[in-house]
């Protein structure tokens, strides 16, 4: 219990440190307290100390005592942590294990059961209830380094944010990487995501998620996560002259490429584990294709789609991806998703409605859009293409019955993925000669995938 107030002794002991404290009396300390490994620290306001038993935190190799050094404490809890050169720790909590070393400041100004997300004009609000709702929490374990500000945030176990990254009104869950200068704000960030070189705001983001290199999500929900954000994506175009009040809510598994510009409103939770390509500029759309390839086309503000392309022609990276989700999070499993009932019902739809479209026509044009073929967005399809997209969508269908039976991959499966990789090997040959010398066969993975 963490109740009673310093005795002379140990007072006279911190002075003696280089502490200093407006108010000796404010400070209550477990029954077992010591003034050890406290030096040059600042104390105000009312404070708990656990006491520090001397342990090692570890961070880039250098080993951390617990204790608190040349730090401002203000009006928190400290727990078995290593602070160290923290210029401000306020209204704060520090879990035990947690490191806190060369930080601005560590504040907390407002109650946070609920932060803002989707459109920047405060229309949705997630609700979380803590132990701690007036303090930003720093979990057990974390690590938080080398930043200069962390604000009314709550930071679950063994998170990181280093290196010049920016959290506000954030939410993060266990094992969330937030490094390189990325900027998190008013968002929620789901388990084992990783974020760097980018900038969140206003957003629920599921876990597994990575965004990276100095690209741009705002007003994204983002539940089920798993996806990818590439180097330059402009995922943000939330603003309609008027005011902020436009979202997007990208599917599972999704992947937005280099440089792509993804205009608000958009929806693409019917459509997952889709592809937007390099550079390319998706206008305000509902999709309901999953597994779709979606690239540059020819006619006038819309892009060429072509649905199942992911699951037939990348089973390589999608299973790749699934195969990193289990060992990111050590949870096996991530394989149960991909073959899931909702995944199924967004692919039956989309193999039906384009079953519908011939059978409906005695006649095909060359290229059609959503006017005939509900659920393709602001994209165009090649007539030419969909017989091969229900073949590809019916290869999806006959490996999750495969899966969902016997909860392993057929062999087929396996013999796909075989291919892609082959394809890539061969592609990556004719370009180096020493191709293969850098890219040899993940046995792990293969491993994987076969169990």
């Amino acid at each position: 219990m963490i109740g009673r107030p310093l005795m002379q002794k140990e007072i006279d002991e911190l002075v003696a440190a280089g502490n200093t404290c407006n108010n000796w009396n404010n400070i209550r300390v477990a029954q077992d307290f010591t003034t050890k490994n406290i030096a040059k620290s600042k104390f105000t306001g009312k404070i708990k100390l656990h006491g520090f038993s001397g342990k090692t935190c570890t961070y880039n190799g250098v080993e951390f005592q617990t204790g608190i050094f040349n730090s401002w404490i203000n009006q928190s809890v400290i727990e078995d942590a290593c602070i160290y050169d923290v210029k401000l720790f306020s209204n704060s909590v520090a879990c035990d294990d947690a490191l806190i070393f060369n930080v601005g400041s560590i504040i907390c100004d407002k109650e946070m059961s609920h932060i803002n997300v989707g459109t920047e004009m405060g229309h949705r609000i997630l609700k979380r209830q803590f132990s701690e709702n007036e303090r930003t929490v720093i979990g057990r374990g974390a690590r938080v380094c080398n930043i200069s500000s962390l604000e009314n945030s709550h930071l679950g176990d063994f998170v990181n944010i280093e290196n010049g990254a920016l959290v506000k009104d954030a939410m993060l869950e266990n094992n969330c990487v937030i490094t390189d200068n990325a900027i998190v704000k008013s968002s929620f960030i789901g388990s084992f995501s990783h974020i760097s070189e980018a900038e969140i705001s206003n957003s629920l983001i599921g876990p597994l998620t990575q965004i990276h290199h100095h690209c741009l999500l705002i007003s994204a929900l983002w539940a089920e996560g798993r996806g990818n954000v590439g180097y330059g994506a402009n995922v943000g175009s939330n603003h309609t002259g008027r005011m902020p009040d436009q979202e997007i809510a990208p599917g599972l598994g999704q992947f937005f490429g280099l440089g792509c510009s993804v205009k608000f409103p958009a929806n693409f939770i019917e459509a997952p584990f889709t592809m937007i390509a390099t550079g390319v500029v998706c206008e305000p759309q509902r999709l309901k294709f999953p597994f779709s390839l979606i690239k540059s086309g020819e006619a006038p503000g819309l892009n060429e789609i072509v649905p199942g392309w992911v699951y037939s022609k990348n089973a390589y990276g999608i299973f790749r991806s699934i195969y990193k989700w289990d060992k990111r999070s050590g949870i096996k499993g991530n394989l149960d998703l991909l073959f899931s009932n909702s995944v199924l019902y967004s692919v039956e739809y989309a193999c039906n409605t384009l079953k519908e479209f011939l059978l409906s026509k005695n006649t095909l044009p060359f290229a059609v859009n959503e006017e005939y073929i509900p659920g393709l967005g602001s994209n165009y399809i090649k007539t030419e293409n969909v017989e091969k997209i229900i073949e590809a969508y019916g290869t999806y269908v006959e490996d999750c019955n495969f899966y969902k039976k016997n909860k392993k991959l057929s062999i087929a499966v396996i013999s796909r993925i075989e291919e892609n990789l082959k394809r890539d090997n061969e592609r990556g040959q004719k370009i180096f000669d020493d191709y293969m010398e850098f890219h040899p066969r993940d046995e792990e993975f293969f491993k994987w995938l076969s169990e």
